[in-house]
């Protein structure tokens, strides 16, 4: 089967919407499909791009006989400003409409978004070419830009949901990374809500696993809780420092990996703090296990908002596959999760004294942490690896 994936991140990007595709890209191949994918000029979550590739209007770079990654025109920033999001989408949106002529006798089309203006290079390809296409929803936009105030109920969020509308009528059906998203979509016209849908889960792939179970790496001689990821505005980051300053007494150590938005207001809130609790760089998958494996205990935070309760941030299923115990500080199905699979301690979101109950019973009880990180990686093992999550999904577009 020859899989046309059109999505804005995509390796050596790092973070979890270019890690979807990416793991997912190297498991069709090694199962014998043909992938192509449209992506942009690499450069997030940095400001530049990166060593090695120009922003060109489009480059293409032949793999092997079953890859070919086409890299459209980008526009790279630092996001901190409305003007330089919608510049960042719309660049990679303008440029990969026009690109995507160059790809031609594919079976299948998944287009993944956010950015919803992803959806628009679907739009075209629908009208122009009559062919569908699958949309892969990994984030609800433009709900999740006004829960988190980006944009207010005015005209924005009014154009922002008929484009979504638009988007979603003419896609062929929906792919979800997490199972209440279909919730989401019953709200919609019978045009929308009775498309198919089919889960692809954030899981975790076998080599990712074999390289966790490689490194052998023995924990911080300090207990160390870690954060890794996006430091944006929907990751609740504060209640970390809040957290880290209710236990400034105990020999606990705070690391927090990633880049983002919020990241240097969260460095100045922590500056009182400064000697227990450390900043780094986002890191390339092999030194990011590496830090996974030395530490203690591994969080998982978002903000209160009733939107999140359906969230299921990837990063919880790579400290799992590392066995390593989790806080998740999110309602809904990543708490299901936790408590089903026994991998660690779900809390109320934003409430720094329960996270620092939850971090005192590992600090507390060393077998704890062994026996729940031991519990998510059995738990990832059997039921979330990707190999078998991606079977599943084309198997259902073979039948």
């Amino acid at each position: 089967m020859h899989v046309f994936i059109i999505t804005q991140y995509f390796p050596p990007e790092i973070g979890a919407s270019a890690t979807r595709w990416g793991d997912y890209t190297e498991i069709l191949i090694k199962q014998n499909h043909r992938v192509t994918i449209l992506c942009e000029s690499p450069h997030y979550p940095n400001s530049s791009y990166f060593s090695g590739y120009k922003n060109l209007w489009c480059s293409i770079e032949k793999k092997s006989k079953n890859l070919t990654i086409i890299r459209s025109k980008a526009f790279a920033s630092d996001r901190k400003t409305f003007y330089k999001k919608l510049m960042h989408y719309f660049v990679f949106m303008i440029s990969s409409t026009i690109n995507s002529r160059k790809v031609k006798n594919y079976d299948l089309l998944i287009i993944s978004s956010p950015p919803l203006f992803t959806g628009v290079i679907g739009l075209f390809i629908k009208k122009f070419y009559r062919s569908d296409f699958w949309l892969d929803i990994r984030d609800l936009w433009p709900e999740s830009a006004l829960e988190l105030g980006q944009i207010k109920k005015g005209i924005l969020y009014k154009l922002g949901k008929k484009l979504e509308s638009k988007i979603y009528q003419s896609a062929k059906g929906f792919i979800f990374p997490v199972p209440g998203f279909k919730f989401y979509l019953k709200d919609f016209s019978n045009k929308i809500s009775k498309k198919p849908m089919i889960e692809l889960m954030n899981g975790v792939s076998e080599d990712f696993i074999k390289k966790s179970q490689k490194i052998n790496i023995s924990n911080d001689q300090k207990f160390t809780v870690l954060y890794s990821g996006n430091m944006g505005l929907a990751q609740d980051l504060n209640t970390i420092i809040k957290a880290a300053e209710y236990l400034k007494d105990y020999n606990i150590d705070f690391r927090l990996i990633g880049e983002g938005v919020c990241k240097s207001e969260i460095e100045m809130l922590a500056k009182p703090y400064k000697e227990k609790i450390h900043f780094h760089r986002s890191l390339v998958r092999e030194d990011l296990i590496k830090w996974i494996k030395k530490s203690s205990v591994c969080l998982v935070p978002l903000k209160n908002k009733k939107l999140f309760n359906s969230a299921l941030p990837s990063k919880m299923f790579e400290y799992m596959a590392c066995a390593k115990p989790i806080i998740v500080g999110v309602n809904g199905e990543a708490k299901k999760i936790v408590n089903s699979s026994g991998a660690g301690i779900a809390i109320e979101p934003e409430d720094p004294i329960m996270l620092s109950k939850a971090i005192l019973t590992y600090f507390n009880n060393k077998e704890k942490c062994k026996t729940d990180g031991q519990n998510g990686m059995t738990y990832i093992t059997k039921k979330l690896s990707k190999e078998m999550l991606i079977s599943n999904l084309i198997n259902h577009f073979k039948k």
